[in-house]
């Protein structure tokens, strides 16, 4: 059975991390989604009301976005301005057009809404794909092998090397996302083609948490699960991993 696995290295430098994990099938992502528009720039007007009104000057103002850039600075040297978290750079597009992104597909579209909605990261991966490589999906520290493609590189582009030491998604050595949710390969991407699906959102929560998912954490997951029924029309399920849970792997 194919595996999702946080390292121990990772739970030790993250215990407050609890990652979401949604999994649904029989999603239809080849077809325009009208509703998912509609939500995404309801959720953009919400946000951008939202910061008005807390007077956050900008994204990285935002107290969740915060907490990503000083946790990653402080465990793995993560420069956010090089490496911004994709909670971060969805909202900077968001309070720069005050309107939800270029349409990519319902899926995508649909999860970054939950990140723009939560200030959290989000994404998703195909489940076949992940189950055709033999070795789990991993939430791992970088070894020296570790290759990476980036999603918009050329299609001769070589595999290139990692930073020592940063926190990642990998299958084997094939690098899926660099400095957890900051950039993304091809490797089990989510096409128009995907119909079964891994979501999942990387939570860095605030202070002490305790052996059940916080209380954040329970409402990514229920706007997750909300979303894929009223947009998909399917049912999914939902897994809770984090050093705090004593749960670090979940069977795909």
């Amino acid at each position: 059975m194919a595996t999702f696995k946080i390292s121990s290295e990772v739970a030790e430098l993250l215990p407050t991390l609890q990652v979401v994990v949604v999994t649904a099938k029989r999603l239809d992502n080849s077809t325009v989604n009208p509703s998912i528009a509609s939500h995404a720039q309801a959720i953009v007007d919400k946000t951008v009301a939202h910061f008005a009104s807390n007077n956050y000057m900008n994204a990285q103002s935002h107290p969740r976005v915060a907490l990503y850039r000083n946790t990653l600075k402080k465990v793995a040297n993560v420069s956010s301005k090089k490496y911004p978290q994709s909670n971060e750079s969805l909202l900077k597009r968001v309070l720069k057009e005050k309107k939800a992104g270029r349409p990519i597909s319902p899926v995508v579209d649909f999860y970054n809404s939950i990140s723009i909605e939560h200030a959290v990261s989000a994404g998703a991966f195909d489940l076949p794909e992940l189950r055709a490589v033999d070795a789990p999906l991993e939430l791992r520290l970088a070894l020296p092998e570790d290759k990476f493609v980036p999603l918009d590189a050329a299609a001769d582009a070589q595999p290139g090397n990692v930073d020592k030491g940063e926190i990642l998604y990998a299958q084997g050595n094939t690098v899926l996302t660099r400095h957890m949710a900051w950039r993304q390969s091809k490797q089990a991407l989510v096409t128009g083609e995907s119909t079964e699906v891994m979501f999942m959102s990387e939570v860095i929560n605030e202070g002490e948490v305790g052996a059940e998912p916080t209380e954040l954490s329970r409402a990514i997951a229920k706007s997750l699960q909300d979303g894929i029924w009223d947009f998909f029309g399917v049912e999914s399920t939902v897994a809770f991993l984090g050093q705090s849970l004593g749960q670090l792997e979940f069977g795909l």
